[in-house]
């Protein structure tokens, strides 16, 4: 069974021994344990030899409380004022604290009001998440591993506070950048939990472009959504593709925030144009022909995975460039579903529409209401959802990784056929509105999501 219990520390003296754990009576019963019982607990790596004894009286809290010896705290790596759940496993007399979630994240800053920089925010919701669900967060980055198998991280009680935690049960990978993703160092931690102490790991990688549209390619129900797309190898590809089809969008890989990506467009003469986005705007190159246009793109290509994929006659809001980035989630359950769904519109110059390049957000009838799909946008929508959910699906069944959240991108054409641009596995948390000033107390479902799959992971259930 499992409760959740707000921690306390009470006076040593009160206490017989620093192994003393006091619980209820009534919890000491439901747990099938004698008065005295000697038990392991655990909190994420970390164990200790313990003693439950029931509480002499009920606490202040409308909680349950779990006493525990201010040493054993310091020993297990429990801080602050927590809440907690307790699981008691009898075949192998432990108890379980927790769970212990860590959040990794690139970077931890020296500012005590914003340690995550723009994502403090998003962190501090987390923690008020974590309070409500009785789950212990703490938030560290490449740097603190090299303390391993403890690990140094920042934590909430009333301000940001450093502390050394055991290895949790669960690790949020929010790395933000394939260079501290890729490092080493932090590859082999990343497999020493797994191997050593079970530990799961979710949205433990980027996605790479050319790997999704060939998991999907065999998906039946994706078919019609799926733009012709390849890895992008040579002229010849390039040749044949744009025999095909007028207008390409050639892209990294491993891109993100619409950085790197090329739309080439060949007109009737032979001759070509190549835009790219700039933070300025989009620059537009000429070109007498498609081997000179291949030649400029040609130093970038080689140095790193490129897809190729077929141009689309996408719908546009004022000649401006519209897609959808639907944000899929997995419950309490394990099981998908579609948390949020907004609107991009492409800034002007631009065409690629991501808030990075000065995109801008907006509810999806309210962009449907100034196309001329606008009589189907009850219709389309309802796609858009349903589309968003079987990508998610599609990809945990046939690409190799755990993940917990997906961005979905999608766009429809001007038919209104819904096509599959992209998938995240890092999703921005700016693309996704944040709580207004009288909200900030207010924690987003999405956010409760993340924590309700933890504790699934972590099977405190």
């Amino acid at each position: 069974m499992t409760r959740i219990f707000h921690v306390r520390s009470l006076d040593p003296a009160l206490y017989e021994d620093e192994r003393t754990v006091l619980l209820s009576p009534e919890m000491i019963r439901a747990c099938r344990l004698a008065p005295d019982s000697a038990v392991k607990l655990r909190f994420g790596s970390a164990s200790c030899e313990a003693v439950v004894r029931p509480a002499a009286e009920p606490g202040a809290s409308p909680d349950e409380e779990l006493c525990l010896h201010p040493a054993l705290r310091r020993r297990l790596g429990i801080h602050g004022g927590c809440r907690l759940s307790l699981v008691y496993q009898p075949s192998a007399a432990t108890l379980y604290a927790g769970p212990l979630v860590g959040v990794l994240l690139s970077r931890l800053y020296s500012s005590q009001e914003m340690p995550f920089g723009s994502m403090t925010t998003f962190c501090r919701e987390l923690t008020k998440a974590g309070e409500e669900a009785g789950v212990s967060l703490f938030f560290f980055s490449p740097e603190e591993i090299h303390t391993f198998p403890d690990l140094g991280g920042l934590y909430y009680d009333e301000k940001w506070k450093k502390g050394i935690f055991p290895v949790p049960h669960v690790i949020y990978n929010r790395l933000t950048s394939r260079k501290y993703e890729n490092k080493p160092e932090v590859q082999h931690f990343l497999k020493a939990v797994q191997l050593r102490h079970q530990t799961h790991i979710f949205n433990d990688k980027y996605l790479d472009k050319n790997a999704v549209f060939s998991a999907l390619g065999s998906e039946t129900a994706l078919q019609n959504c799926l733009p012709e797309s390849h890895p992008f190898s040579n002229y010849h590809m390039l040749k044949a593709m744009s025999a095909r089809h007028r207008t390409l969008f050639i892209k990294p890989a491993s891109g993100s925030l619409g950085k790197g990506i090329f739309r080439l467009h060949v007109r009737e003469d032979g001759s070509c144009e190549v835009r790219f986005s700039a933070l300025s705007g989009t620059v537009v190159l000429p070109y007498p022909d498609l081997f000179e246009a291949y030649f400029h793109m040609a130093g970038k290509i080689r140095t790193q995975a490129y897809q190729i994929q077929e141009g689309l006659d996408l719908l546009t809001i004022g000649g401006r460039p519209v897609d959808f980035r639907a944000l899929v989630q997995r419950d309490g359950g394990g099981e998908w579903v579609l948390s949020s769904i907004v609107a991009r519109i492409a800034a002007e110059q631009h065409f690629v529409s991501n808030l990075a390049r000065g995109g801008t957000m907006t509810a999806v009838p309210e962009a449907l209401a100034g196309t001329s799909l606008a009589s189907r946008k009850g219709s389309i929508q309802r796609t858009l959802k349903s589309t968003a959910l079987i990508v998610a699906q599609a990809i945990s069944r046939n690409v190799k990784g755990t993940f917990g959240e997906l961005g979905v991108d999608l766009a429809l054409d001007t038919a209104g056929q819904v096509k599959l641009l992209e998938v995240n596995s890092k999703p921005s948390r700016e693309e996704f509105s944040l709580p207004s000033p009288a909200e900030e107390t207010l924690v987003r479902p999405s956010v409760r999501r993340l924590l309700d799959y933890a504790v699934y992971l972590a099977g405190f259930m």
